[in-house]
């Protein structure tokens, strides 16, 4: 899976869930999978079929979004295409048939509508798997039903033991469980992955639907564009899209419009310019919503409230599925939440429009929001999030509560004085003293608090029910369509306490009302779409990184393709950051894949080298690279609360992210810390119950089973553990301080024989026979995997004395050792066959690694390691491609140093030169200084 993902689409390691969901793929069980926009879950349907060498068939909602993920996976040499009412290509079904496809996409439409003999040809030919991507179209429930998709569970009678996997980024409780129910998924693997989308900051700000405002969105958007961001604008009526997209024009912005009423050809041609950076923005209604696999846009803007949190969450998940820092601004007017009925409008029942109601309650709750929106968001998703962001509107305003006791209590007074039977405009309007024909008819200018509440303007009161509401103070319900408001148990016990003192942080809107009489758009604290996060680059970086961009666009006109199915934004930023000098180096960076190497590198290589010696910047600059890509706490990890942010930080990019300690110890920092403190706080994560791979860990700590058998010993000869210092003095120089305290707390938590398997767990191991004298061959190993001794004719008259593997009854002094051999055993360490040696002393001890018998007073100083006793049977061994191939499988991997004393017959630049070709035909790749074969 791992050369998959490296040969195709440049990546080294698997995000989270991943690995997990393509094995389960790969062993024919069915999948649910709710991950979020840009978690990669296309990955998950993507890498099987390249294993597999078989068809992967992926159900699509809409064309533009199939045409994005096939041109993209063509540029990545995936063999590709679809089937769909657009497709002018008349021979892709019979070859789709024949399984001449890796990767096949379909319309729901178009999958129900085949003939059976297409898909029993199909199965004949090879297929692995039917994907359902954005399968919350499926649900009733959901906030995009499509009829079609409730009728592909028809296609299990055609694909028997093909696995079905449903994927979407936006599904509550109740939405999976119909998505479960309608594909007939047989005991599915769930993932459920966190909906945190750490790199977007969210925004919401009040707005009047004016020219001014208007002018203001586009001085906004327009500075977007100037550093070459992509923008998209939501509008939830065509007029409004229409208004927006002619002030774009007027003031000099190229953008593009999309919405239900343009032909086909017009749709199309507007959506492609902006997939190739023709246009850098886009005005459209909800219609675009899923229809864009562009991973580079800076930007979306809702222009007036959504009709759910689910279609919010999904539209702005088309913002930064790179992963680079991206702006999420929601603008709304008190207007937009008298939308109910038409958003109602093709509800057949009341059950159904009870669920929009309820649904458009939720995003009106997310604009009124005083508190942090990611967390409202997540917690809206069943994701629970313990502490603030500290990245949206909210968390990084200046705003500070107020006791807000007087106002609550008249608001909530006088709901419950008017039966808890109106929206929020009643009670405004008894408290703002109106006299209309209802309000009289019902006695309310009667009640004792009409009239009371003239010193705020009518939406300051309705912004306040809001607040009111999202404290818990208040509770809204739908009924038959109809939005009701009344006091909860929460609010009643605030009322009969009397005079309790209620502190509240005032809404934006709130303010800006006080301030001026009226709502309108202000600059405050955040400016609006250059929210986005600073990066540690330097100006000269950001000219090389501009620079790129342009060549990158040049390169896709010339091909006809869009800029980001070349390689991604977050890429041309290492190249930047890095600025590789060769092919091979190149191919090292995240996001290379081989079919980039064979077709841009020459390219980019002489661009990256000719325009660094122009800015004087060095080349093959690995040293301060710094990740530019966001960390965010699993969903349902165990992480303990004590343990702080910069060890979890580290502990979930080695855990999670798979990042080597050098990596860690750089990322986001202008002065990188050392390795060392970045092990000892993943250390702390794991003695605070943190998930740990602990072979992973030993392996990159060099911490081996011979090592941790060697600190074991040296344990036993101290006595006590208590003291570092006296165990290391027992141990070889290459066995550091780290090595010891990582065996201390893998030993502490009862994972040594996870970690090393079955080492001895007193510090020596017994004589095999307890008889005095034994003619017979002794084989000791460490598990397969360190140095194995055997011992011919070996005598020890003791049946007390100890042996541990490395140690051998020594012969008399006046005996010599009669042989010597060492050979490889084919595993991790060597075989040292001592013949003929033969003690009746117990009183003497000889390691494996002394070729003559120490007296018998003078005891071993040191543990030696086996390596140091010659060169081996590979000395003068000659360096080829076949052979550092054959090297690398055999070790699973291998160093540089290795390699060149491995090969010592070759000369460094030799083995070195042939590592950077094999890199180059992608035959092998480097991870944490180990070059593994793909």
């Amino acid at each position: 899976m791992e050369a998959a993902l490296k040969t195709y689409f440049g990546y080294t390691g698997f995000r989270p869930y991943q690995r997990e969901i393509i094995q389960k793929i790969m062993e024919g069980r069915d999948g649910l999978v709710v991950m979020a926009t840009g978690s990669g879950k296309s990955m998950c349907y993507q890498i099987p079929p390249l294993v597999a060498k078989k068809t992967a068939v992926v159900v699509s909602p809409l064309l533009s979004l199939m045409q994005d993920q096939v041109m993209s996976l063509q540029q990545r040499g995936v063999k590709s295409d679809y089937l769909g009412s657009t497709q002018m290509n008349s021979s892709v079904a019979s070859e789709a048939e024949k399984g001449l496809y890796d990767v096949l996409y379909m319309t729901p439409e178009k999958a129900i509508s085949l003939p059976s003999r297409f898909w029993s040809n199909l199965q004949a030919s090879g297929i692995c798997l039917l994907a359902i991507d954005e399968a919350h179209c499926i649900s009733e429930w959901g906030h995009d039903f499509r009829p079609e998709y409730k009728q592909l569970h028809s296609l299990r009678d055609h694909l028997v033991g093909v696995p079905f996997v449903a994927l979407t980024a936006t599904a509550t409780k109740r939405v999976r469980g119909d998505i479960a129910t309608s594909l007939n998924l047989s005991s599915p693997h769930i993932a459920i992955g966190s909906f945190d989308r750490p790199n977007l900051f969210y925004g919401v700000k009040s707005m009047q639907r004016s020219m001014s405002f208007i002018s203001e969105l586009v001085k906004d958007v327009s500075d977007t564009c100037t550093v070459g961001g992509s923008t998209i604008i939501y509008c939830t009526t065509i007029r409004d899209t229409e208004q927006v997209h002619e002030a774009m024009i007027a003031a000099g912005i190229k953008a593009n419009i999309y919405h239900g009423k343009m032909g086909n050809k017009a749709r199309e041609e507007s959506h492609r310019s902006f997939v190739r950076d023709e246009v850098l923005v886009m005005v459209a209604t909800i219609a675009f919503g899923m229809g864009i696999d562009k991973p580079d846009i800076r930007s979306v803007i809702h222009y007036g409230c959504p009709k759910s949190l689910e279609s919010y969450y999904q539209e702005s998940g088309r913002c930064g599925r790179d992963g680079l820092p991206s702006v999420c601004w929601l603008y709304y007017q008190r207007g937009d939440f008298g939308k109910a009925d038409f958003y109602c409008s093709e509800a057949t029942n009341a059950t159904q429009r009870n669920a929009i109601i309820d649904s458009f309650m939720a995003a009106q709750k997310y604009c009124l929001l005083g508190t942090c929106r990611r967390k409202s968001l997540l917690q809206y998703f069943g994701e629970e999030c313990a502490t603030d962001c500290g990245n949206c509107d909210n968390c990084k305003s200046t705003k500070t509560e107020r006791d807000l006791s007087k106002e609550s209590f008249l608001l909530l007074s006088c709901i419950k004085s008017c039966g808890g039977r109106w929206g929020l405009n009643m009670p405004v309007d008894v408290l703002r003293g109106s006299r209309v024909k209802k309000l009289v008819e019902k006695n309310y200018d009667k009640l004792p608090m009409h009239a009371r509440g003239k010193d705020y303007p009518p939406n300051w009161w309705k912004a306040l029910g809001g607040l009111l509401i999202a404290h818990g103070y208040l509770k809204e319900t739908a009924n038959d369509g109809y939005r009701l408001v009344s006091v909860s148990p929460k609010g009643a016990k605030f009322l009969s306490d009397g005079g309790t003192p209620l502190f509240l942080q005032p809404t934006a809107e709130m303010i800006e009302l006080e301030d001026h009489g009226s709502s309108q758009h202000k600059e405050g604290d955040v400016n609006p779409l250059t929210t986005v996060g600073s990066e540690k680059i330097s100006e000269e970086e950001q000219k090389l990184y501009q620079m790129l961009l342009n060549i990158r666009t040049k390169l896709a006109r010339d091909i006809g393709t869009a800029p980001y199915a070349i390689c991604g934004d977050q890429t041309l930023r290492h190249f930047a950051k890095i600025r590789p000098s060769t092919g091979a180096r190149l191919a090292n960076i995240d996001g290379v894949n081989q079919h980039f190497i064979s077709r841009y590198s020459g390219i980019f290589v002489q661009s990256i080298t000719q325009l660094s010696k122009e800015l004087n910047l060095p080349l093959d600059d690995s040293s301060g690279v710094e990740e530019m890509v966001s960390v965010s706490k699993p969903a349902n990890s165990n992480l303990p609360v004590k343990l702080g942010g910069t060890r979890f930080t580290s502990w979930d990019l080695w855990q999670n992210q798979k990042y080597s300690f050098k990596k860690i110890a750089h990322f986001r920092r202008a002065v990188p810390i050392k390795e060392q403190t970045v092990i000892s706080y993943i250390l702390d994560a794991a003695r605070d119950g943190c998930e740990m791979n602990w072979n992973r860990f030993c392996e990159e700590t060099g911490l081996t089973p011979e090592v941790a058998s060697q600190i074991r010993l040296a344990i036993a000869k101290v006595g006590s553990r208590d003291k570092l210092k006296p165990v290391k003095d027992e141990l070889p120089e290459n066995v550091t301080y780290d090595m010891i305290k990582a065996f201390f707390t893998i030993d502490d938590l009862g994972m040594s024989e996870k970690a090393f398997g079955n080492i001895p767990t007193d510090g020596a191991r017994r004589a095999e026979s307890p008889n005095p004298c034994s003619h017979e061959s002794e084989a000791v190993e460490n598990g397969g995997k360190g140095d194995s001794v055997i011992v011919a004719g070996v005598c020890d008259s003791s049946p007390t004395t100890k042996r541990s593997h490395t140690d051998v009854a020594p012969a008399p002094a006046d005996e010599p050792v009669k042989k010597l051999q060492k050979t490889d055993n084919g595993s991790q360490g060597d075989s040292v066959i001592i013949a003929g040696a033969c003690d009746s002393s117990p009183s003497k001890k000889r390691s494996h690694t002394d070729v003559t018998p120490a007296p018998a007073d003078e005891p071993v100083k040191k543990l030696q390691k086996t390596e140091e006793q010659g060169t081996g049977s590979t000395s003068g061994a000659v360096a080829t491609e076949e052979a550092i191939l054959e090297l690398a499988e055999s070790r699973g991997g291998v160093s540089l140093e290795d390699a060149v004393k491995h090969f010592s017959g070759s000369k460094r630049e030799s083995v070195v030169a042939l590592l950077e070709s094999l890199q180059c035909n992608f035959a092998v790749y480097e991870k944490h200084g180990r070059f593994l074969v793909l």
